[in-house]
């Protein structure tokens, strides 16, 4: 419960890596995605077991079973709701639609569009169901099918109890019955979801009831990606299949050995994917599953023996835009805060005449955070073209707080996601800018740093006669150094600063404490006051923010009449980059 609470709370937060703290448990704990390659090696399920599978009789399920049937030769046990009646004599070998409509029509009776088009489903469904049948047979293994409802648990647990007698204990289940009703959720009505809820969750509550007293070796579910990411139109669908993988992970708690596994499948090319719904897949980028591979994938997971691999997704890479993206059409999504001294006491320090100013680091934290939560299981590899177009004051700071908006947009991406992300007040005004690049693995710092030919320090008190910041902003411990060339010093990261209640993602004191620097090398190199307007390219090493002491290097890559641009580099104690602002240009200001 403790978990769950918190977990809560970090998604209102917008995090795509959920990280939180639990006190109680002693420690931090986090949930991140990460691509794995199936290891096969020894199935759970032997020869001759017994494995109930619901709606396996038909679609991708089938082919999953009839792959998996020549591995290990079980006895399947179907289930479904479709009733397996013997065909018409009338409608045998005849393949055509229309035709069948024409033959049930031409027995006479009265029959609404309807009553006649779910008449022409249970012929060709029952046909599916015994080629099905017939493919596990053929591979060995023995099949049966059972018509009955997977969420009526009466009728569920009267059926196993059958199976039961005729060959034995169940040693395995998986579920991959599912229903579709998609509407926005403004059009979705109670009866839908239910229908949609009730078929996954239902169906696995009437099954685990039902299989309470079998020996398991192994529990399965068939789950969607929707579960991990969402999708337009499948609220029901997606919080039913993220309810299923926690159920299961529960299950491998209480039963230890028990090989269990949720599958959050990508689309494939047949199921429930229409061709309307196909061609919208391959518009946004989002790779298709064929059915012999996503066969071959099913029956190799199943002989995956890795305890922790519990929750996995599976299909193709989609493009990085594909997941914020409606239609053809490309889909802002946002994210608003409010700050004030009750979020963000430490901005007292960050004033100008006496009011708060949003500093352009913490507006790349904001970025941050909101980009991971946009494209969750991707890493943060940069923030790009960085732009101050107007600074963020804090009139309300005091008073109930000012309100911001993060938008991400998504941009044309071959690998991972790029994303427009911008900042904007109250008011709708654009205050800052930049390009957010994620990828499939954290960025790695790409260089050592170089040596740099420094005077001594003069021991000119920097705050309060030559920085404006004050408090737990006066972030400069010691100056190094300074020369044309550039500028050294310790700075404090957000632990020895003292910047409390947040979970950052970027050591956002250590970076202002190289912006800092980097005011201090321009005002050398202007004669006056600097503000930093522009940052090239901004990566963080690190996956959190880290104990000092933390050195910070300004390298002068040019200097103009009324601007200079440097690299800023942070280390750590031991030298090793932790993070980088490249292209970082500082503006003088007007006397």
């Amino acid at each position: 419960a403790a978990l769950a609470g918190a977990i809560a709370d970090e998604l209102l937060r917008g995090g795509g890596e959920i990280e939180v703290a639990l006190p109680a448990a002693g420690g931090r704990y986090a949930l991140r995605s990460v691509a794995r390659a199936v290891r096969p090696s020894v199935g759970a399920i032997a020869a001759g077991d017994v494995v109930v599978v619901s709606g396996g009789a038909r679609g991708v399920t089938a082919a999953c079973i009839a792959e998996w049937a020549g591995q290990c030769k079980a006895r399947f046990v179907l289930l479904g709701r479709t009733p397996l009646d013997e065909e018409p004599a009338d409608c045998a070998g005849v393949v055509d639609e229309a035709q069948l409509k024409r033959i049930v029509l031409a027995r006479g009776a009265s029959l609404t569009p309807n009553e006649l088009s779910r008449e022409v489903d249970r012929i060709l469904g029952a046909r599916e169901i015994r080629a099905t049948l017939a493919a596990i047979e053929a591979q060995g293994a023995q099949a049966r099918y059972e018509s009955v409802a997977v969420d009526d648990a009466a009728a569920l647990a009267a059926t196993l109890a059958r199976v039961r007698r005729d060959w034995g204990a169940i040693a395995g289940v998986v579920h991959a019955a599912g229903v579709l009703a998609d509407r926005r959720i403004a059009d979705k009505t109670l009866a839908q979801f239910d229908f949609v809820f009730g078929t996954k969750v239902g169906g696995l509550h009437a099954l685990l009831a039902a299989t309470a007293a079998d020996p398991l070796k192994l529990l399965c579910v068939f789950s969607s990606v929707s579960a991990r990411c969402g999708n337009t139109g499948q609220s029901d669908y997606a919080m039913a299949n993220e309810v299923l993988a926690k159920v299961v992970a529960a299950q491998a708690r209480k039963r230890p050995g028990l090989r269990a596994k949720s599958l959050g499948w990508g689309p494939w090319e047949g199921g429930m994917v229409t061709p309307a719904l196909k061609a919208r897949f391959a518009e946004l980028g989002v790779p298709m599953v064929p059915l012999d591979v996503g066969a071959k994938m099913f029956a190799d997971e199943m002989r995956d023996s890795r305890a922790a691999d519990i929750e996995l997704v599976l299909g193709g890479e989609p493009r990085g835009e594909a997941l914020l993206m409606d239609g053809a059409q490309a889909r802002v999504q946002g994210v608003e805060l409010v700050v004030s001294r009750a979020s963000h006491a430490f901005l007292e320090g960050h004033a100008v005449k006496g009011t708060p100013v949003v500093p352009v680091v913490l507006v790349a934290e904001w970025m941050a955070r909101a980009a991971r939560s946009f494209r969750p299981g991707l890493a943060l590899a940069g923030l790009h073209e960085l732009k101050v177009l107007k600074g963020i004051r804090l009139a309300g700071f005091e008073n109930g707080g000012d309100r911001c908006r993060i938008e991400a947009t998504p941009l044309p991406s071959e690998r991972g996601a790029q994303l427009l992300m911008t900042v904007r007040d109250a008011r709708g005004a654009l205050n800052y800018s930049a390009r957010a690049e994620l990828l499939p693995e954290p960025p790695k710092a790409r260089r050592e740093t170089p040596g740099l030919a420094l005077d001594p320090w003069s021991g000119e008190r920097i705050y309060p006669e030559l920085l404006f910041h004050r408090k737990q902003f006066e972030l400069i411990d010691e100056v190094h150094g300074i020369s044309d060339e550039g500028i050294g010093a310790t700075v404090r990261g957000v632990d020895a600063a003292g910047w409390e209640g947040q979970h950052w993602t970027l050591d956002v004191a250590a970076l202002d404490g190289g912006l800092q620097i980097a005011a201090l090398h321009g005002r050398r190199m202007l004669g006056g006051q600097t503000l930093p307007t522009a940052i090239a390219e901004l990566r963080h090493f690190g996956t959190e923010p880290i104990a000092g002491p933390i050195t910070a290097t300004a390298y002068v890559r040019r200097v103009g009449t009324s601007d200079t641009t440097t690299d800023i580099v942070l280390t750590d104690k031991s030298g090793k980059r932790y993070a980088e602002m490249l292209g970082v240009q500082n503006h003088a200001l007007p006397n």
